[in-house]
């Protein structure tokens, strides 16, 4: 008997899709309009030959290469380890590639400042240790200091994309390099470099969307008169009130990010395609002394330079400083203050209420067109559409928000986090859809079943823990996100990223530690140990 076939698009998708979209093209057209005020040619020639406008261009592509480069040196030793060997810790070196989704950037910022700052941990380390007279490390507020912070803060996103590539790739081919009388760096070169390419340059390519949009990283080491088109999009539009300048600076950065995304798609694909062909080969223990050695002091350069910052952090939270100076001690007393801190009961209500309703979006977004690209033949639904949110910015959609609606709002933060959350949770749901047998939806359907009926029967049920993921990882992106918040702030509405920001800017950094611990820990431990769980073993 021939089972009758389900509708091209389920009932879900057909009522999510159109709003999901319009949640994308209404701030676009609110960010892109004031263009036209006065006329778009005229605009955008003013904008052209505003100095800041090529200089912040220019330093934002360059650092966003740098940074995507320092990541890749960082995270590829890391890939070879997961895919290759077996370790003590492998499973929380491989649970590390969360940290660039559920560690806000602004808590990485704040662990820079205290780790490698001029008064920071390593600094003191280093002149107690040498008898230094002056701190040996200056690069923080500099080019070099937004490369070193967006290169370690994101290289696991890099050691994922090509561990996960390295662990299957062709194996046979590398022993028959070896039998033709091939050394290791040969068959490197020549079998598994190419293997590996597409991943890794996916990973690059993401990385550098992911720099060349930082926003609260850039504002704190870049400098004074330093900024990427994001930071001078934000000074144009909330300082300097110049709405068509604003708008040239995010059409422009929006074109450059579309041609990474461009990028970055050719590379998944190809990626995709080898991963079909891939074959995952055995981990093995280290096989030399010297290779053992090696993984070693790979594990101690993460200690010392990622782990570091982030110790830094919890070490300055439990820190009590006195009256008297250089007096000091450790203690619970900051987190006391920030839990007595009037509003912070509400900043944390206001945080898990944006982060669900941000994350439900997200996660059913992708649910619905995880389905729906299962069954088109079309390339742009296919290919374009699950990619497009990764090439606009949240402060590009906060701004657009706040054009469109004339204020900000509370709505469009919501938006803005689900459209920026959504490609992740679709990637964390997809490949759960993608596997699941159409032939029971296609039975329940046979049965009488209504194709959302199917939908929410079968296929939902079977790409529950893949849903559950992609919620976990949208609700950790969108409480900790600052950015949207403090390009287009609502009156009123305070969020711990937001607190975490203010308490920092005011200098109070042992509540804003104290803070940064607690949005951490919301925003990263479900999350965290979910991928420790479920990570290369």
């Amino acid at each position: 008997m021939n089972l009758p076939r389900a509708g091209r698009a389920p009932g879900l998708g057909a009522v999510l899709f159109p709003a999901f979209g319009l949640l994308l093209a209404i701030p676009l057209a609110g960010a892109f309009a004031p263009i036209l005020d006065g006329g778009a040619a005229r605009n955008l020639a003013r904008a052209f030959s505003d100095p800041r406008f090529a200089r912040s261009f220019g330093y934002g592509v360059s650092q966003a290469a740098a940074s995507a480069v320092l990541a890749a040196l960082v995270g590829i030793p890391g890939a070879f380890l997961l895919a290759k060997r077996r370790f003590p810790g492998k499973r929380f070196l491989s649970a590390l590639s969360a940290v660039p989704f559920c560690v806000p950037p602004l808590i990485i910022a704040i662990g820079f400042v205290l780790y490698y700052g001029q008064e920071g941990a390593l600094n003191r380390a280093l002149v107690s240790a040498f008898g230094l007279s002056e701190p040996p490390l200056r690069f923080l507020y500099s080019f070099w200091g937004v490369v070193a912070a967006h290169g370690f803060y994101n290289f696991p996103v890099v050691m994922r994309f090509v561990a996960d590539a390295w662990a299957g790739s062709p194996k046979r081919h590398e022993d028959a390099a070896r039998l033709l009388g091939a050394s290791e760096p040969r068959v490197f070169l020549t079998v598994t470099l190419p293997s590996i390419l597409p991943s890794l340059g996916a990973a690059m390519s993401l990385v550098f969307l992911m720099c060349f949009y930082s926003f609260v990283i850039v504002l704190l080491f870049g400098g004074p008169g330093v900024g990427t088109p994001e930071v001078e999009l934000y000074r144009a539009a909330r300082f300097e009130f110049d709405r068509p300048l604003a708008s040239s600076f995010a059409l422009v950065e929006t074109i450059v990010a579309m041609s990474a995304l461009a990028a970055y798609g050719a590379f998944e694909r190809r990626a995709a395609g080898d991963r079909r062909d891939s074959e995952r080969g055995p981990s093995t223990g280290f096989r030399t002394v010297r290779g053992a050695l090696a993984a070693a002091l790979y594990g101690a350069i993460l200690l010392v330079c990622f782990v570091g910052p982030l110790a830094a952090i919890v070490a300055e939270s439990l820190t009590i400083r006195t009256a008297s100076r250089g007096a000091w001690g450790f203690g619970l007393g900051n987190y006391a203050s920030l839990l007595s801190r009037r509003g912070f009961g509400v900043a944390v209500v206001n945080t898990a209420a944006l982060g669900l309703a941000s994350a439900t979006l997200a996660s059913a977004t992708g649910f619905a067109l995880s389905i729906g690209l299962k069954r088109t033949r079309s390339p742009i639904l296919s290919k374009v559409l699950p990619l497009l949110p990764l090439g606009v910015s949240s402060v590009v959609l906060a701004y657009g928000w706040s054009a469109a609606l004339g204020r900000p709002s509370v709505f469009a933060l919501a938006a803005v986090q689900a459209v920026s959350a959504y490609p992740f949770a679709l990637r964390a749901i997809q490949s759960s859809v993608g596997l699941s047998d159409e032939r029971y939806a296609d039975a329940a359907r046979s049965l009488g079943s209504s194709p959302l009926g199917a939908t929410l029967r079968v296929r939902l049920p079977i790409a529950a823990p893949s849903i559950a993921s992609g919620f976990a990882l949208a609700f950790a992106m969108s409480a900790g996100d600052a950015n949207a918040m403090i390009a287009a702030p609502v009156g009123g509405f305070e969020t711990l990223a937001l607190l975490l920001y203010r308490l920092a800017g005011a200098y109070r950094l042992n509540e804003a530690c104290a803070a940064a611990v607690l949005l951490a820990m919301a925003t990263g431990f479900i999350f965290f140990l979910k991928d420790a769980r479920d990570g290369l073993s």
